[in-house]
């Protein structure tokens, strides 16, 4: 089931769920190798901002036009977006935590 590579061992043992998480500002620990990985910040940055455009211009056509027919404009972006985040998300490798 699992079809992403993951950055410290370079075996794909990254499920498509933990693939999504990442798109999310979560951190996972590889099943193999138990190395952290997350989303690289920077595009996750802009993946979020583009989230947040999403929404809040949604929002203020609906609010200034009265129309629900851009709902489908706002369904259409958010899963373009879902796309991007899980098939074009660079992912990126985080030390180990220190014990303390």
């Amino acid at each position: 089931m699992a079809a992403f590579k993951c950055p410290h061992c370079h075996e794909e043992t990254l499920s498509l769920k933990d693939k999504y998480r990442l798109g999310w500002w979560a951190t996972i620990n590889c099943q193999q190798c138990d190395g952290r990985v997350t989303a690289f910040p920077w595009t996750l940055m802009v993946i979020s901002m583009l989230y947040l455009w999403n929404l809040m211009w949604w929002v203020g056509l609906v609010h200034f036009k009265h129309s629900y027919h851009y709902l489908g404009y706002l369904l259409v972006c958010w899963i373009l977006l879902d796309l991007l985040n899980i098939y074009f998300m660079p992912l990126c490798r985080l030390k180990k935590k220190i014990p303390g």
